[in-house]
């Protein structure tokens, strides 16, 4: 079975998830804290990580942006904290949010094990072609990414590929990023898709209807790749805000 290394600064999870993997036959080597399991990967190469957000010193997304520097090897987070999308940019291929059962963990642990290496996939949603392009020379090659011009053409491709992260624009022909959201929300195969919108209208920037639809973040167009930037930047200490 697979080498897994389980990183949690909560001694009492550390200890029942990894006898959920254990018993399933995995090899887990668990440490509480990120330095410490920095240190541990220079010694040997684990097929998976099993990572906590919440930690401190060194918090989970930091830990995840160094691993996919330094190492490359997968990574999926178990947290309480809702960073989904943070997650996908830190390089994260699987997240079960706590509370979480010993089946959910070993589901999601398999499903990453089945897949092999990969890199996430971002889809970036506006009717602007400038916009789109800029967004793709951003994320590629460190993501596969795929664009589309309004909703109905992002809801074929959500569809059709795996995507990760969707990137999505407010107004737009055809359907709009609302219409497109209360489609993803609505589709049992894409409501769990972490979803980030961006957009220049000042005025949707706080409107209700986001937190309805579950989306992850809200952001200014001119300050979108400044919060990108930031969440790709190596290092880092804890994550105050989860």
């Amino acid at each position: 079975m697979a080498k897994l290394l389980l990183l949690d600064d909560d001694a009492e999870a550390l200890t029942w998830v990894a006898a959920a993997l254990e018993s399933r036959g995995h090899e887990v080597s668990a440490f509480r804290s990120g330095k410490t399991a920095l240190d541990a990967l220079g010694a040997f190469t684990p097929d998976l990580i099993v990572a906590d957000i919440m930690m401190p010193e060194l918090d989970g997304l930091a830990f995840a942006r160094l691993v996919r520097k330094h190492r490359g090897i997968p990574l999926i987070f178990v947290s309480i904290a809702k960073k989904q999308a943070e997650a996908v940019l830190a390089g994260a291929v699987g997240y079960v949010q706590k509370p979480a059962s010993a089946s959910e963990i070993r589901a999601a642990v398999e499903r990453v094990l089945g897949e092999g290496a990969r890199s996430n996939a971002i889809l970036i949603v506006d009717d602007d072609q400038d916009v789109r392009e800029l967004y793709r020379a951003f994320l590629e090659p460190r993501f596969v990414v795929l664009t589309a011009e309004n909703g109905r053409e992002a809801l074929e491709t959500l569809r059709r590929e795996r995507i990760d992260l969707a990137i999505v624009d407010v107004h737009m022909p055809v359907m709009n990023g609302v219409e497109l959201l209360r489609s993803i929300r609505g589709d049992p195969a894409l409501e769990g898709l972490p979803v980030v919108v961006q957009t220049s209208d000042r005025t949707a920037l706080n409107a209700p209807i986001w937190g309805t639809l579950r989306v992850s973040q809200v952001l200014d167009k001119m300050r979108f790749l400044d919060w990108f930037e930031a969440q790709m930047r190596v290092g880092g200490g804890p994550d105050s805000q989860s």
